[in-house]
Formats: structure tokens, sequence, C-alpha cells
């Protein structure tokens, strides 16, 4: 009896522990699913990322624009360290050949071009093309309007050839800008049109160059001609002495290339070769003058000596007194340093050059009337030793300027 309670006591337990392992089975798969379904609502709730933005594409070199603002500086570098160029305003078509830093570099516009020096050009004939003859000269980017030109856009070398394009402007000549010069514009003020519109840039200053064999005298502006020719008589009165220069067929040269002139750089050449003439015949206006006041003053010092002899002569004490007598010419000035002195010497001769020639004292004339006028005098000499100067009585005085 025992034994079989024992059996029915562990058939219980096995049965009790297949009831909660049949439990735990069937809780498994309805825990599996409530997982699932909250993961499928988190997916749910979570917006689909958005696709990658595509960048920008990168604009195609050169480009064709239009620019957008008024009036929009154009300058010689890319930033605003570099001076202006010219102005170009609203819709005006440019070239882009490149960017940096928020600058579009452009072609260079109409009325931009290049200055190079003088002497490291050799200059064909006819004067429309010219070969570098320095091992390399800079090129230099300038315009009308530009108020600078220190800004060098290219480098050519010996051999290279270049385009002038206009004459010359001191020690510069004027030339096409070359193929690698470039104005800058801010690029916000440029918007692109379409690249059809972009043709090669083969560079101004390497195409208009012609060979030497194709220059033809008739190609050459007869105004260039014809201010060369005015140059040359320039140049050749100014070799002339003081005095003897004949400047008006000059100016009447230069002033009828002016009045044909439709070319900016040659009006602006004759404009300044007008104002050289003039400033010059104005310098030597007061050159005769100041001569024709030497001359006078030496005519009336030659009146006083004469006067002088007279008088002399007339009293027949001349032998006694020449060596006592002085007669001078200058101009008064007064002592500075006995300003506000009562004192009986109070004023000075001095020469041109304000150099003192001697003090003077007199009882006939008040000298004070007399501060800075050129006179003529005559008097007694005397050496004063603590001044080291010769005093001057005045007897005889004579206003010449």
């Amino acid at each position: 009896m025992r034994g079989i309670a024992l059996m029915l006591g562990c058939l219980a337990v096995l049965l009790a522990a297949g009831a909660v392992v049949a439990a735990s089975a069937a809780e498994e798969p309805a825990a599996v699913a409530a997982g699932a379904a909250t993961e499928a609502t988190a997916a749910a709730e979570t917006p689909p990322a958005s696709p990658p933005a595509e960048a920008p594409a990168a604009p195609s070199y050169p480009y064709a624009g239009r620019v957008t603002a008024d009036l929009v500086n154009i300058r010689c570098g890319p930033g605003l360290y570099y001076y202006a160029l010219t102005a170009l305003s609203k819709g005006t078509p440019v070239v882009v050949e490149s960017e940096t830093g928020g600058w579009l570099a452009l072609r260079p516009p109409d009325g931009v071009f290049g200055l190079m020096r003088t002497s490291d050009l050799e200059v064909a004939a006819g004067g429309t093309s010219a070969t570098v003859s320095a091992p390399e000269a800079r090129v230099y980017v300038s315009s009308a309007t530009a108020k600078r030109q220190w800004c060098v856009g290219s480098i050519r070398r010996n051999g290279d050839r270049v385009a002038v394009i206009g004459p010359d402007e001191g020690d510069f000549l004027r030339v096409a800008p070359p193929q690698d010069v470039r104005a800058y514009i801010v690029a916000d003020f440029v918007t692109a049109t379409t690249a059809a519109e972009v043709g090669p840039d083969t560079g101004v200053g390497e195409t208009a160059v012609p060979e030497a064999g194709d220059v033809q005298p008739p190609d050459v502006n007869p105004l260039i001609k014809a201010f060369n020719e005015a140059d040359a008589a320039l140049k050749k009165q100014m070799i002339q002495p003081i005095g003897q220069r004949d400047l008006e067929p000059c100016t009447t040269m230069y002033q009828a290339i002016l009045d044909q002139a439709d070319k900016d750089y040659i009006k602006k050449a004759c404009q300044e070769r007008l104002d050289y003439i003039a400033g010059y015949q104005q310098q030597e206006e007061e050159f005769e003058r100041v001569q024709s006041l030497s001359d006078r003053l030496d005519e009336r010092l030659a009146a006083i000596k004469s006067r002088y002899a007279e008088k002399k002569a007339d009293e027949g004490t001349e032998q006694a007194v020449v060596g006592q007598d002085f007669v001078a010419e200058g101009m008064v000035r007064q002592l500075e340093i006995l300003e506000g002195v009562d004192y009986p010497i109070k004023y000075k001769l001095v020469d041109p050059n304000n150099k003192p020639l001697v003090v003077l004292k007199s009882s006939q004339y008040d000298l004070g009337n007399y501060v800075g006028k050129v006179i003529g005098v005559r008097g007694t000499k005397q050496y004063l030793k603590d001044w080291r100067i010769y005093c001057v009585t005045v007897d005889d005085l004579d206003v010449l300027e």
C-alpha cells in the first residue's frame, strides 16, 4: 500500500510539471507576437530618412554671364585692395574664366589695356606692334580711368610680340592685354547665361599682332602720325636756348589734332602736351621778367653812379671821397635782432638771395618806408668791428623796384 501511494504521488508531481511547461509554451508565441507588434509600431512612427542632397554641379569654364547690379567696379585683382579699372552697368555681357575666393576672373572688358616699358620693347615699323627685347617684361594692367597702375597682369618673354594700341605715356607704351590678363568682379554680381556665347580665348595681344611684312602705313592712324610729328617739332624747339624757342607752331599742331581726335587716348595726350607748353610759357615769361628786372637794376645803378660822379666832379672833391663813399643796390629789410629796440641802426640791405650786404642808417631818409623795396644807395661806409659788417650812412637813395 505504501508503494502504491508513493507511485501515485510521483505521478501527481509529473502531471503538475507538465502543466507548467504547457502553460509556458502557450505564453511564448504570444510574447513573440507582442514584441513584433511593438517593433512594427516603432518602425511606423520613425519617418523614413530623406535621400542625400546632390551637390551643385561645378561650373564649366569658361562661361558667359551678365552683370546683375546697376554699376559694379571691375578690379585688377581678386580683392578690394586692388584698384578699380572700370565699372560695368547692369546687363553687360562678360566671359568668366575662373573663380577664386568669391571673385570671378573675367576676360578684360573694353577699355582695359596693358602698359609696358618702352625700354623693354622694339617697336616695329608703323608703330602697331612691338617685340620684347628684354629678357622679360612686365605688363601692368590699366585703363583710361585707373588711378594706379602697379598690378602686374602678365610677364612677356624675350621675342614675344604684342599689339600696340596707343602712344607713349611717359616711359610706358599702351598694348593690347595678352591672353593671361584678367579683370575681377564680385561673384554675386554676375549670373551665367549660356556657354554657347563663349568663344575661345586666343588672347587679344597675340591675335592682333600683324606680321612685320603685313604692316602697311595706311593702317596707322593719321592722327598718331601727326602727333609724333608735333612731338618731334616740340623736342626740336626745346633744345634751343631760352628766349629763342618758338612754341606757337607746336601749340597749333596739337590743337588741330585734339579738335579732330575721336579716341580718348589721343585727346588726353594732346591735352597733356598743350598744358605742358602753357606751363612752360608762363615760366619763360617769368624768367624774362626777372631778366628785365636785372637789366633795369643795372641801368639804375649806372645812373646812380653817374650822378654820383657828376656831383663829386662839381664839388671838386671826387678824389678825396672815392675811398669813403659806398654805392650799391639791394632790398631793404629790417634787422630782426633789433626789433622793438630804440637803436639808430635798424635796417639792412640784402641781395636777391637775402644775404646781407650792409646795415643802413640815415638822418635824411625814414628807412622804414622802404622796407621790402629794391633801392640804390650812396653813402659813407664804416666797418663795425663788433658786428663784423659795414654800416652805410645813406646820403642819397633811389627806389628801383
